[in-house]
């Protein structure tokens, strides 16, 4: 594995792995297959700055679109009222889930409207 240096083969396959090849917001499943796969990315849970914020620990795996539904998440996260010290992976996924499934619903209005029946 060393000679992979991109995401899904290198440095991300191991939380990939640990997740189970699924985004851990919306749940789609990499193992399914090759298309799935390719769209998975990884996902800090922690904002920039923070001391854990490059803990493997408080980084899962998230597809491409679930990674940037939010992309204002920590921007925002003062306003939201969020909070992020003492609160496990778990409970930092489900906090920022909300945000992610908000946005993926408005897009999934958008697309049945526009896109699946033309």
């Amino acid at each position: 594995m060393g000679k992979y240096t991109d995401s899904l083969r290198g440095y991300a396959f191991e939380t990939h792995k640990r997740d189970q090849f699924k985004c851990r917001y919306c749940g789609v499943d990499g193992s399914k297959s090759l298309d799935i796969w390719l769209t998975l990315s990884w996902d800090h849970l922690l904002p920039k700055g923070h001391p854990n914020r490059n803990n493997r620990d408080y980084i899962v795996t998230a597809c491409n679109f679930c990674n940037t539904a939010d992309n204002r998440y920590f921007e925002n996260a003062k306003k939201r009222n969020l909070k992020f010290d003492g609160m496990s992976a778990d409970a930092l996924v489900a906090q920022r889930r909300e945000y992610v499934m908000r946005t993926r619903d408005s897009y999934k209005e958008f697309w049945e409207r526009n896109v699946r029946n033309g």
